[in-house]
């Protein structure tokens, strides 16, 4: 399947065929799809936690607001992305991660550090992080896609909740959002959306 007819038989897939289960193979090409995604300087201020046991996905079913899309799924993968803190250019995540590029530390910190200022003097440093999330999770969505598998975004969660299902701090981590993914137990549903006509103003 190529990219478009990937996205034209893409839909929001509310239950999933429980019988059939994603291999060792498909998780791996869904996460990968995932961690190859563009982040924001590169700096990957993210971690993916893929939900395969049943155990977990009742428990995060119930901190999604008791949606089937997540209890039914073959894997529900939450990203979540570092707190504000982890953003900071002094900090050891970002000397971290910008030592792994051509040129010098000090001029990757140097040029990332007006962006950041700009950032958390209009008090976007947690929208900024959070949005990274749905970069991955779209690129995600459309891979699986294209290996047979639906899936479904899920904005509805209890962010304290979730953390707590995956043990995960909430001084380090925030909840980006969720997506599931498996074999569809249900009929495809047609692909509604306005014409680009109606969308695109060009200049």
């Amino acid at each position: 399947m190529d990219f478009l007819s990937a996205m034209e038989h893409r839909f929001a897939c509310k239950r999933y065929d429980v019988g059939k289960p994603l291999t060792e193979e498909e998780v791996t090409a869904i996460l990968d799809y995932g961690r190859l995604t563009p982040t924001s300087f590169g700096l990957e201020l993210w971690s993916f936690h893929a939900v395969v046991s049943q155990e977990k996905k009742e428990l995060l079913y119930h901190a999604c607001f008791e949606q089937e899309t997540v209890s039914t799924s073959a894997m529900t993968v939450a990203l979540l992305v570092r707190t504000a803190r982890y953003a900071e250019p002094d900090g050891e995540w970002v000397r971290k991660r910008g030592a792994r590029f051509p040129g010098t530390l000090d001029f990757f910190v140097e040029d990332y550090r007006p962006y950041h200022t700009y950032l958390k003097e209009e008090g976007r440093i947690d929208c900024w992080l959070r949005s990274q999330g749905y970069l991955a999770i779209a690129n995600m969505m459309t891979g699986a896609r294209m290996l047979g598998i639906q899936s479904c975004a899920i904005e509805g969660f209890d962010e304290a909740k979730v953390l707590g299902i995956l043990d995960a701090e909430p001084s380090q981590w925030q909840v980006s959002l969720l997506a599931s993914f498996g074999y569809p137990d249900e009929d495809e549903r047609e692909k509604i959306r306005v014409d680009l006509e109606e969308l695109v103003t060009y200049h």
